[in-house]
């Protein structure tokens, strides 16, 4: 094996667990809408059946102290580290009640070393019922919105209606009672698909509610073999509808790090420019001397842990459910390090002979789960990048860079560039 790979061990495991950034609850799988393009519903498979399970108080309590020792353990006292506190769904407003309990029962174990944010993804159905808590403890908002009447034509309820009415009346009703915590708190998350375009999204949301919107492009992995002409159908690609729009370089500007090109040249600055470093131990040690582990799948709890509301522990909520990776029970947490660590590797090592020629190998951004093919005995990962291949990647961003210039001035300083 090449030797600039390196293999997890367990108490990597448990360092991630340390430090961890976020803990997502998904409080219950029920949802008062039934998007078309879900990725819970039939389009795709990998996921539990949805629609009538709520995690109890217990689980989300047992994992909160299981976390609290873990910290208190090992607390550094001068270190207050951030930490998100995040609720998911189905449409996580529909388990209020419970969320308030978790929020309370975590406030009462008067964790030093972490500084608390709350968070959440929402249909925004529900807002108008529950907001004030929402305001007074000073949740991050992700509203789901695809844009005007037409353009959020997929996300119906449960008897086929449009739900862009309700939730649009509910988002204004929060920005009129709370103008200064709408500013501060809350974002926007559009789905890209054949019924909207990046333009007609992004300038409706600017225009209702002054504020910029991020796009997601329908997930293709996890596709059911049997409604991938359906899905692709509904797929739109980002670059496609840029293309497509009157005034690109305007829109570009307007978007900035929405902008695919933009957002690669970010990516192209952080990994290749040199000037960019993770942490204080990078000014330290010789990049070329520091092991890697191959793809660019995080170490599990490296960013977060996600637990579902059967227990089931996951290293993310974009995962396939059968890579489950411990189990939350009323009473206990069951998670072994080192068969996490040799799980993580066994996965991860199953692409080590492509990672060995490719030329994104000390840069990848690849996460194995998100390839369908990886049970398969030869897997192939999709963003395998030959040398040539670099060379174009290369050439298209300084070409880029050199019709905007001051792309990189503005990257730099207004851009808190992560992986």
């Amino acid at each position: 094996m090449n030797e600039q790979f390196s293999k997890i061990k367990g108490y990597d495991i448990k360092n991630a667990l340390i430090n961890l950034q976020q803990l997502i609850l998904e409080v219950t799988d029920i949802c008062n809408l039934r998007c078309k393009y879900c990725g819970y519903g039939d389009l795709y498979q990998g996921h539990n059946p949805r629609g009538t399970g709520t995690m109890t108080l217990n689980k989300a309590c047992t994992i909160l102290d299981y976390l609290a020792k873990l910290w208190k353990v090992n607390i550094n006292a001068s270190i207050v580290k951030p930490f998100f506190l995040s609720f998911y769904g189905g449409e996580p407003l529909i388990g209020i009640k419970l969320i308030k309990d978790i929020i309370q029962y975590y406030e009462s174990l008067n964790i030093k070393c972490k500084r608390v944010y709350y968070s959440m993804t929402t249909n925004g159905l529900l807002i108008h019922s529950c907001m004030d808590y929402l305001v007074e403890k000073e949740f991050h908002l992700l509203i789901s919105l695809d844009g005007n009447e037409g353009d959020h034509s997929y996300r119906i309820d449960h008897h086929g209606r449009n739900s862009h009415k309700i939730v649009v009346e509910n988002i204004m009703l929060l920005q009129q009672k709370y103008p200064e915590y709408f500013k501060r708190n809350v974002r926007f998350n559009t789905v890209l698909h054949n019924k909207n375009s990046v333009e007609s999204a992004s300038q409706y949301i600017k225009d209702t509610f002054g504020k910029e919107t991020t796009f997601s492009q329908l997930n293709n992995s996890g596709i059911r073999k049997d409604k991938r002409n359906e899905f692709f159908k509904i797929y739109q690609n980002i670059n496609n509808s840029i293309e497509k729009c009157g005034n690109r370089d305007k829109l570009e500007a307007d978007l900035f790090l929405e902008a695919p090109s933009t957002s690669q040249l970010t990516h192209f600055i952080y990994k290749y420019s040199g000037n960019m470093f993770d942490n204080y131990s990078s000014l330290i040690y010789d990049p070329k001397n520091i092991k890697i582990t191959p793809t660019g799948t995080c170490i599990p709890f490296q960013k977060k842990i996600y637990i579902t509301v059967n227990g089931k522990i996951l290293q993310c909520e974009k995962i396939n459910h059968e890579f489950v990776l411990g189990q939350v029970f009323d009473d206990k947490v069951e998670m072994d390090f080192d068969h996490i660590a040799e799980f993580a590797n066994d996965i991860i090592f199953r692409l080590i002979k492509q990672c060995i020629t490719c030329a994104h190998r000390k840069r990848c951004s690849q996460c194995v789960f998100q390839i369908d093919e990886i049970n398969d005995s030869n897997p192939t990962c999709r963003n395998y990048t030959s040398v040539k291949s670099f060379q174009d990647y290369k050439n298209y961003n300084l070409a880029y860079l050199d019709k905007h210039p001051g792309l990189y001035k503005k990257i730099l300083n207004d851009v808190s560039i992560r992986s």
